[in-house]
């Protein structure tokens, strides 16, 4: 479920003409989106380690300037049984502005209650064109407990075209830390649509334990 969680999570918000998404990346973006706006994010993963694809949906929900909910999926197209199914809240406490950093907190479960996390996103305007990141945050997976960490730099060239690069770590303290990067760039294809490309990998073993990505997000209304 890790990816699965973090797909939708802690990704480096773009500030600018950017649409507010929170894909690609482990990561998720502080940003609430716009009350009675409802956005989709898909996309699909290979993951070198699996020798196989997956693919992430998230549906988003503004209920307010501050709150949104959403539905979200991973589905592994080798094997029905490792795919997963749950919803999140995504609550900002501070909007960020005036360059001062923003502040969101996400808690994310399954649908059985079984897995879950509570993450603390927030991301801060450098200049007109640099951003970043930061997350911290805690999650139960497989009955163990992982606390998470995130920092991203983000920039973008003009409107339509952005990129972004992350660290990400989970650790748990009968296991080994798990230590990881992505990079990647977005496109914003119309006001409504967005598209994205990212590679990410374990920096212990980049060779076996890399993912490919690429996605779509959509703004209904």
């Amino acid at each position: 479920m890790k990816h699965a969680v973090f797909l939708v999570m802690f990704f480096p918000v773009f500030h600018f003409a950017q649409m507010e998404t929170d894909r690609p990346g482990e990561g998720t973006a502080s940003t609430v989106i716009s009350p009675k706006t409802i956005q989709l994010e898909s996309g699909i993963i290979y993951n070198r380690s699996e020798r196989g694809f997956t693919s992430d949906h998230l549906l988003r929900f503004g209920l307010t300037e501050k709150w949104e909910v959403r539905l979200q999926t991973n589905q592994n197209f080798s094997d029905s049984s490792e795919s997963s199914y749950g919803f999140s809240s995504k609550y900002n406490f501070l909007p960020g502005e005036n360059s001062s950093p923003s502040l969101t907190l996400i808690a994310d479960t399954d649908f059985k209650f079984e897995e879950y996390s509570f993450i603390l996103a927030s991301d801060k305007e450098l200049t007109e064109n640099f951003g970043s990141s930061a997350g911290i945050g805690y999650l139960k997976e497989n009955l163990e407990n992982y606390f998470f960490l995130s920092f991203g730099l983000d920039y973008s060239f003009n409107d339509r075209w952005a990129i972004f690069t992350e660290y990400y770590g989970y650790f748990n303290a009968a296991l080994s830390p798990e230590h990881g990067s992505d990079f990647g760039i977005t496109y914003l294809a119309s006001p409504r649509l967005q598209l994205d490309l990212s590679f990410g990998s374990n920096v212990q073993n980049i060779s076996n334990q890399y993912f490919l990505s690429t996605g779509i997000s959509y703004r209904f209304r």
